[in-house]
């Protein structure tokens, strides 16, 4: 029962993002898409490790406060050995609101949804989470560098646990 009711939420969060993402026209001012990449440092309850990885994430904007995006990262928890380490993706959707710019730098809010999806043989099952956090964003000519610190909520069968990336990285 649990696992069809968290199924449905996480299809229906995942369907209203697809929907915003393919049918909200652009602000003029901001047409075109950004793309990401960046390191990260993970922080995971369910592995009780922290591991570091790499994050890609392409954005549109919506207007010149609100853009969604989407992305990815793939994160190694390798610190206790290669015997025991373990890997996991964690694609997501997000909403990203951001505030004024002034003097070249940024705040942002993101939030949104996503699944943890461990690899190997011995991993735990994948869960869908919900993330909400912040960044900063300093704007060069063409691209920017960003630093953002995103905390999620793994909903699991019988537990919840929490994700805690800390990634930075740059906007181009």
């Amino acid at each position: 029962m649990v696992s069809s009711i968290r199924t449905a939420c996480t299809r229906i969060a995942l369907a209203t993002l697809l929907f915003a993402v393919l049918g909200v026209e652009t602000a003029d001012a901001q047409s075109e898409p950004r793309f990401g990449i960046g390191f990260q440092m993970m922080a995971s309850s369910i592995e009780d490790n922290v591991g570091p990885g790499i994050r890609f994430r392409a954005s549109a904007p919506i207007n010149r406060d609100l853009s969604v995006s989407i992305g990815s990262a793939f994160t190694g928890y390798v610190f206790e050995g290669q015997d025991e380490a373990t890997y996991a993706l964690d694609p997501t959707a997000s909403l990203i609101v951001t505030m004024p710019v002034m003097g070249g730098r940024g705040t942002y809010f993101l939030g949104g949804v996503g699944a943890y999806v461990p690899l190997g043989d011995n991993a735990p099952e994948a869960a869908p989470f919900f993330h909400f956090g912040f960044g900063r964003v300093w704007l060069l000519r063409d691209t920017s560098i960003f630093f953002e610190v995103d905390p999620a909520l793994v909903i699991g069968e019988d537990t919840s646990n929490v994700l805690f990336p800390v990634r930075v990285g740059v906007i181009f």
